[in-house]
Formats: structure tokens, C-alpha cells, sequence
């Protein structure tokens, strides 16, 4: 009888020890690398003709990201539904990458960046309005949202088929 009780503890003693042993590789997950984050900055009043710092803030566990291989950004016209146009960012410091750009007209805008850092890419995207835009630009730049949102991610594929969604 006690050689069974005795087999039976250094069991339970191999399992708890086992289970011990699992949560071990659990915490080295947790040190895996954090999210590189985005955050798309547009000054709130934006006019047509003159100059705009469009900004990026980047961050990994709440430090700024000084290091960015590549910061893109992508900007289009969803009321004309026209091509994009992509502009490399330049970095200022604190984890703040911007261009300035010169809208054409009224309208609503896409931006997208592009942001290759710490071997991690992240692409945010923000819609904004410049100038005074009409109920039916609001509309028609809805509409081509959805179009060009699988244009573009189909064109990141590779795949061209299909731009009649």
C-alpha cells in the first residue's frame, strides 16, 4: 500500500512539475516584440492651394520609433475615384514622420501609410474632407471607398481581377 501511495504522489509531483514547465515557454512569448502602432495626424481645418504637414506617429511599446526603414504615404481622391499618388515621409523626430502636400480641391481624401519598421509593416488609413464638400461628394466618395479599398488590397496581392466590387 505505501509503495502505491508513494507512486501515486511522485506522480502528481511529475505533473505539477510538468505543468510548471508549460507555463515557462508562455512567458517567453510574452517577450516577443511588440506592435509597431500608427497613428495618422491631419491638421483639422485643411485648405485648398496651400501647404499641409500630414503626419505619422510611430511607436513600439510606447517608445517612438527613431529607426523606420520606410515610411510611405499613399493619398487619393475618393470623390474621383482617381489614381493614388505615394510620397516617401520624412522623419522630424519622436517617432513623427510627415510630408507636406498641396490639395488641388474640395473634396474627401484617403490617406494610407505605409510604415516598414523593426521587421513589421503596418499600413493605417485615414478618410478626411478638404475645404467645403456637398452631400452628394460625401456619397460618391463613399461608394468609391469600398471600390478602391479591394483595388488596393488586390493590387497588394498582385491580383488585378475583379475592380468592379
Amino acid at each position: 500500500m505505501k509503495k502505491w501511495m508513494i507512486g501515486t504522489i511522485a506522480c502528481a509531483g511529475l505533473i505539477l512539475t510538468a505543468c510548471g514547465e508549460e507555463s515557462e515557454p508562455q512567458s517567453q512569448e510574452s517577450e516577443a516584440p511588440q506592435v509597431v502602432e500608427a497613428e495618422i495626424v491631419i491638421p483639422e481645418d485643411i485648405q485648398v492651394q496651400e501647404a499641409s504637414k500630414l503626419q505619422v506617429e510611430i511607436s513600439q511599446g510606447g517608445e517612438a520609433v527613431e529607426d523606420a526603414n520606410e515610411v510611405m504615404f499613399e493619398i487619393w481622391n475618393d470623390v474621383k475615384g482617381e489614381e493614388s499618388e505615394q510620397h516617401e515621409a520624412e522623419h522630424i523626430g519622436e517617432g513623427v514622420y510627415e510630408i507636406d502636400y498641396t490639395f488641388e480641391e474640395d473634396s474627401i481624401y484617403s490617406l494610407q501609410t505605409h510604415i516598414t519598421a523593426r521587421d513589421m509593416h503596418v499600413m493605417p488609413k485615414k478618410q478626411f474632407t478638404v475645404g467645403e464638400v456637398t452631400e452628394e461628394q460625401m456619397q460618391t466618395a463613399e461608394e468609391n471607398a469600398e471600390s478602391q479599398k479591394s483595388s488596393h488590397m488586390e493590387s497588394e496581392d498582385g491580383d488585378h481581377s475583379g475592380h468592379d466590387h
